[in-house]
């Protein structure tokens, strides 16, 4: 049952050579991840390059400028490195990858912001450039950026309008009021303008009957006057009543600057994630850890000679029991070294701390029966095979991106991936709710990863004792 062991310690090195693939998946880990674990907190070192070909305007007497505005704004950025550079120094830039984009400023851009309001509006043709095959996530993050400062742009120019428009909004409901306040004095006039022309008439008629016909006709004209002067104030208090409605409406309507920002910003959004990542590194470190074990495995089939064990006198199931507990020992350790780098070295945030391990225990052990399997029945062509399995697994297995966006083949053999499940598992203990899986669900599809690997193990031992040789072998003359 201990041949393995007897093996190895009679051969010192290959001691040393299984404790140093021990230490691969660590190092695959602390190397790989590490060397990205918060890219996003170092952009203030990517440059970005500013083209001002502006020339001011004005609007309302007010200037505008576009371009300077956004390059002053730009110089108290400290996310990324905006540089202020001619239009062919941008190019070359970005052309050699000395900068990750580039915002050029026509010449009329603060004279067609000026426009907005007119008959025929002009847009402002900003132009953004990025190259994604000099650096496609660096491109990425700087397309974000971009886009940030071409949405200030679009609010600043928003906000000097809503300025405006609430300055005559304002003027225009403080026009109403006096408006309003004028006809209601101009009917009080035109009330006592009647009152005294119909004093008039009352007056005339008394002397209507010694004077006759000419104070008749007195009496004619002012009634006329009198009658013009009803009409006009009819109108008038009609005006002022739809004056007054339309300053009614705008009784609760505020035109002042805290509604001018609302105005420009109307939505708030409230994020309320399921999960929550601090690092870019922890996103990616199911997918690493995953990788790196499965690689610390192939590594381990291909320096442990697995076939010089193999003794016809010892039972097949002590042979298989044997070769079981070196492999629970060697996944242990690789599982718990790459495990205490991610949590003491990386110090990351672990929802269950338990079940990270348990899956890299379980993983590791699957990882090393698969390969040691696939090397057992087919001597170096399943070595071969380990690899190419790592390949397709590295593929399949849904690591980076969701697998719905990868090709048909892929999404078909997902399933089949014993790493998709390594990465569930992952997922689901740091950072709980984001594995597709049960938690439960993936210890059972380990642990019959193992036990199936290893029955498999067990009937090749079995040929063995009972022919003497194994199913496939290799020779080389």
């Amino acid at each position: 049952m201990f041949n393995e062991f007897k093996f190895i310690f009679r051969n010192k090195m290959l001691v040393v050579a299984l404790f140093s693939v021990a230490i691969v998946s660590m190092l695959y880990v602390a190397l790989f991840v590490g060397s990205i674990w918060d890219p996003y907190d170092k952009t203030d070192q990517l440059k970005i390059s500013v083209v001002n070909h502006d020339e001011s305007a004005k609007l309302n007497g007010k200037k505008v400028s576009i371009g300077d505005d956004l390059v002053d704004k730009l110089k108290d950025n400290d996310k990324f490195k905006f540089q202020e550079v001619s239009e062919k120094e941008a190019s070359k830039q970005l052309k050699k990858g000395n900068s990750v984009g580039t915002i050029i400023v026509p010449k009329d851009a603060s004279n067609n912001a000026t426009t907005l309001l007119d008959k025929h509006p002009k847009k402002i043709n900003l132009e953004t450039q990025v190259n994604p095959g000099s650096s496609y996530t660096g491109s990425q993050s700087a397309q974000k950026a971009i886009n940030t400062v071409t949405d200030t742009i679009k609010d600043n120019i928003r906000s000097n309008y809503l300025d405006e428009l609430f300055a005559s909004a304002k003027k225009s409901k403080s026009g109403y009021e006096d408006t309003s306040n004028a006809l209601g004095k101009m009917s009080d006039s035109e009330s006592q303008l009647i009152d005294g022309n119909q004093q008039v008439t009352d007056g005339l008629k008394q002397l209507a009957p010694s004077v006759g016909q000419p104070a008749q006709q007195l009496i004619s004209g002012n009634q006329q006057v009198t009658d013009g002067l009803n009409q006009l104030q009819a109108n008038n208090d009609k005006l002022k009543e739809k004056i007054d409605s339309s300053v009614t409406q705008q009784k609760n309507v505020a035109f002042e600057s805290k509604n001018e920002k609302a105005l420009n910003n109307v939505t708030k959004v409230n994020e309320n994630n399921p999960t929550h990542a601090d690092k870019y590194g922890e996103t990616i470190v199911p997918y690493m850890a995953s990788v790196s074990i499965f690689v610390s495995a192939v590594s381990f089939s291909a320096i442990n000679p697995l076939r010089k064990t193999v003794d016809k006198g010892v039972s097949s199931l002590k042979q298989a029991l044997g070769k079981l507990l070196l492999y629970i020992i060697q996944g242990s350790l690789t599982a718990l070294l790459m495990s205490s780098w991610v949590i003491f070295v990386f110090n990351m945030s672990i929802d269950n701390v338990g079940k990270f391990i348990l899956v890299g225990l379980l993983w590791a052990i699957a990882s090393i029966t698969i390969t040691t399997f696939l090397g057992l029945f087919l001597d170096r062509i399943g070595l071969f095979l380990s690899m190419l399995l790592l390949i397709l697994q590295l593929s399949s297995s849904e690591g980076m991106f969701p697998i719905e966006q990868s090709a048909q083949f892929f999404r078909w053999i997902h399933p089949f991936s014993p790493m998709s499940y390594a990465i569930q598992g992952y997922r689901e203990a740091i950072f709980t709710n984001a594995g597709h899986f049960s938690f439960a669900f993936i210890i059972v599809v380990l642990t019959s990863i193992i036990v199936g690997m290893m029955l498999l193990q067990y009937l090749v031992l079995l040929w063995f004792n009972k022919r003497d040789r194994v199913p496939f072998s290799m020779q080389f003359k």
